[in-house]
C-alpha cells in the first residue's frame, strides 16, 4: 500500500518564498497595473506602533493614566512632567485653614484603589493629599513622573505627527521633548489669580491667596480683610474668625450655603462627621460592605439633574428650604439675610457647604461689607462707595484662571494659538478634544461636568475613551485625531439651548461663565453624570477628522497575515468565542 499523502500547511508566512517586486510582469495580464502606487506593508493586520504619550500635571488625572496604562496599553512610553515636587496636584498646594473637599470622601477616589480608611465623611485636602501619596508609591507610579518640571510651550508639528514639546527644568535649564499624544492633565482650578485692583503692588501689609497660603504667617489678633465669598472663603472664614482681632469680609455677590453633597448619609443637617474606629475596621475588614456604601453614596450623587432644571418641583423646593436655613443659621438678622441669600437659582454659582459659615458671619469681631474693593492703599482698602478699611491682613480668595487656557502655551495645526482661538467662548468636542489641536486631550475641558459631584470617576471615563483612541491609533496607521469644526458646532448649539432650562444659565456672577452675569456657560455638561459618561461610552469616530500616515487608509491591513497566525500559540479558532457565538 501506498504510503498516505496530505498536503502540508503553515499557519503564518513562508520566510523562504520570494516575495515579487509590484512592477513584475503577472501572468494575468489584467494584474500589470499600478493601483495608485500603492504598496502592501509587510507587517499583520492591526499591528501596533509604537508611541510616545506626555501628561502634564500628576494629580489625579496623572496618576490615573499612569495606572491604567500600565496595565491596558501596550507599546507606550509615558512621560508625566509635574511643575510641583509631589504629586497631588490641588490638594497638594491648597492647604488653607479649613480646606476641605465637599464631595464625600467615599466618592472622592479611585475606582480601583477604594480607601476603608477615611477619617471623616468629607476628608481635609491634606487627607486627599495623602491618599494620592499612598496610591502613587503602592502602585510605583512616581517612576513616570519628573517633578520640578514645567512645560513651556507645545507645538504641533504637522509632518511629524507630534507635539514637539519645550520645558523648564529643575535647574532653569530648558530641554525638548516629543510625543504623538499630549494630555493637558494640569486641572480646571490650577493657576490660581490676584484680583486685577489698583494699588495692589502698593499695599505694605501681608497679602496672601487662599490658594498660596503661609502657613507661617500668625493671624492671631490681626485685623484680616477677605476678598471673595465662594467656596474657599466659606471654608476659611469660619476657621480663622476665632482667632482674628477682627475679620472684614468683603462678600459682593451672595451664594447659596446648603447642606453638603450626599447629605443623606452624611452628619445631622448635612454636617460632617468622623468614622468610628469600629467603622473603619468594618470597612477594612469586609471589602463587600466598604463597595456597597461607595456604590450607595455614588448613586446618591447621582440623582442631583432634575434639581439644576429651573422650573423643577425639586428647585423651587429646595431653594425655599435652603434659603430658611440660611436665615436661621444667620439668626434672622434682617440686613444680612437681606444681602446673603441670593435672589438667583439655586446651582447657578456652585452650590456651597459651608458648617459654620453663616453662623461665624455673625460673631462681634465680624464685618460684612456686600461691596466691591475698588482700590488698595499702602495701609489696607477701600470699597465702591469710597469707605477705606485699614488692615494687617488682605486675604485674596479671588479664584482661579476660568478660561481653560493651559498655563504653557499652544500652538496647533497652521499656528493657531489655543489661547486666542478660545478667546472668551472656549468650544471643545465632549470636554475632551478641540478643534485645530489634533491628538490633545483635556481632562477636562470646556462644558464639562465640572459640578456634577466626584471628579474622579469623570477622569476615570476620559482615561477610557483616549485609551480607546490610543489603541485605533497604534494599530489602523493613524497619524492624528481632531474633531470635526461642524460636529463641535453642532455639539455647541445642542449644549446652549439645552442650557437655556437650567440653572446654571441664570444671570448670576459665575466662575460657569467664567466671572459673569450675563454670558454663556463654559464650564458645565448640559446633562446629567450618567448622560456624560454615555456619550462618552464609545468614540463617535464620524465626529473626528482622521489623518493617516500614508494615502491609503487600508495600509494597516498588511500582507493579509493577523497577529493569531503568526504567534506560536495562536488560536486558529478564536471567533468560536467570541461573546455572539453563544448567544
Amino acid at each position: 500500500m501506498a504510503p498516505s499523502r496530505i498536503v502540508t500547511i503553515s499557519a503564518g508566512p513562508d520566510p523562504e518564498a520570494a516575495i515579487p517586486e509590484s512592477t513584475a510582469h503577472h501572468e494575468n495580464e489584467w494584474y500589470n497595473q499600478d493601483f495608485d502606487g500603492y504598496r502592501v506593508t509587510e507587517q499583520p493586520l492591526y499591528q501596533k506602533r509604537h508611541i510616545r504619550m506626555v501628561c502634564v500635571g500628576a494629580g489625579a488625572t496623572g496618576l490615573q493614566i499612569a495606572y491604567k496604562a500600565e496595565r491596558l496599553l501596550e507599546k507606550v512610553d509615558l512621560q508625566i512632567y509635574e511643575k510641583n515636587d509631589d504629586v497631588g496636584g490641588t490638594w497638594l498646594e491648597n492647604r488653607y485653614p479649613g480646606c476641605t473637599c465637599d464631595i464625600p470622601s467615599h466618592s472622592y477616589q479611585f475606582t480601583w484603589e477604594k480607601n476603608p480608611n477615611w477619617s471623616h465623611f468629607y476628608s481635609s485636602s491634606e487627607e486627599i493629599w495623602r491618599y494620592f501619596k499612598h496610591v502613587s508609591t503602592k502602585y510605583d507610579l512616581e517612576k513616570y513622573i519628573k517633578f520640578n518640571t514645567k512645560v513651556k510651550s507645545a507645538t504641533w508639528n504637522e509632518g511629524a505627527g507630534v507635539w514637539q514639546l519645550i520645558l523648564t527644568a529643575e535647574d532653569g535649564t530648558e530641554f525638548e521633548d516629543q510625543c504623538e499624544i499630549l494630555v493637558n492633565g494640569s486641572g480646571i482650578l490650577n493657576s490660581y489669580k490676584y484680583p486685577k485692583i489698583p494699588g495692589i503692588e502698593e499695599y505694605s501689609g501681608k497679602l496672601m491667596h487662599t490658594a498660596a497660603w503661609d502657613s507661617s504667617y500668625d493671624l492671631s489678633g490681626k485685623i484680616i480683610a477677605i476678598i471673595g465669598g465662594g467656596s474657599s472663603a466659606v471654608q476659611v472664614i469660619p476657621n480663622i474668625q476665632p482667632v482674628a482681632g477682627k475679620l472684614i469680609a468683603f462678600l459682593r455677590s451672595p451664594i447659596w450655603i446648603t447642606t453638603g453633597f450626599g447629605a443623606k448619609y452624611a452628619g445631622p443637617g448635612g454636617t460632617n462627621f468622623a468614622y468610628t474606629k469600629e467603622q473603619i475596621r468594618e470597612f477594612q475588614n469586609n471589602p463587600a460592605v466598604l463597595a456597597t456604601y461607595g456604590r450607595d453614596i455614588e448613586g446618591e450623587l447621582n440623582k442631583r439633574f432634575t434639581l439644576m432644571h429651573k422650573t423643577s418641583k425639586d428647585q423651587k423646593a429646595s431653594r425655599g428650604i435652603v434659603a430658611d436655613m440660611m436665615a436661621e443659621e444667620l439668626g434672622n438678622d434682617q440686613v444680612l439675610t437681606t444681602r446673603l441669600i441670593p435672589a438667583f437659582d439655586l446651582g447657578c454659582r456652585r452650590m456651597t457647604p459651608g458648617s459654620g459659615y453663616l453662623q461665624s458671619l455673625t460673631r462681634e469681631n465680624v464685618q460684612v461689607v456686600p461691596k466691591s474693593v475698588t482700590n488698595f492703599t499702602k495701609s489696607g482698602l477701600i470699597d465702591e462707595t469710597g469707605d477705606e478699611y485699614a488692615v494687617d491682613v488682605v486675604i485674596c480668595a479671588t479664584g482661579f484662571n476660568v478660561t481653560f487656557t493651559p498655563h504653557f502655551e499652544v500652538i496647533g495645526r497652521e499656528g493657531v494659538n489655543i489661547r486666542e482661538q478660545f478667546g472668551e467662548l472656549p468650544k471643545a468636542y465632549l470636554s475632551v478634544t478641540v478643534p485645530n489641536f489634533p491628538n490633545l486631550f483635556w481632562f477636562i475641558g470646556p462644558n464639562g461636568p465640572a459640578s456634577h459631584s466626584s471628579l474622579l470617576p469623570i477622569l476615570e471615563w476620559h482615561t477610557r475613551y483616549l485609551f480607546q483612541m490610543v489603541h485605533k491609533l497604534q494599530r489602523e496607521n493613524i497619524k492624528a485625531y481632531s474633531p470635526k469644526p461642524s460636529a463641535t458646532n453642532e455639539l455647541y448649539n445642542h449644549t446652549h439651548e439645552l442650557m437655556k432650562r437650567l440653572v446654571w444659565s441664570s444671570a448670576c456672577n459665575s466662575w460657569f461663565k467664567q466671572g459673569k452675569k450675563h454670558g454663556p456657560v463654559t464650564a458645565i455638561y448640559p446633562g446629567s453624570r450618567l448622560h456624560y459618561f454615555e456619550m462618552l461610552k464609545e468614540v463617535r469616530y464620524e465626529d473626528y477628522d482622521i489623518t493617516y500616515w500614508t494615502r491609503n487608509r487600508f495600509q494597516f491591513m498588511g500582507n493579509g497575515y493577523t497577529e493569531t497566525e503568526i504567534t506560536v500559540d495562536g488560536d486558529p479558532a478564536w471567533y468560536f468565542d467570541d461573546p455572539f457565538t453563544k448567544v
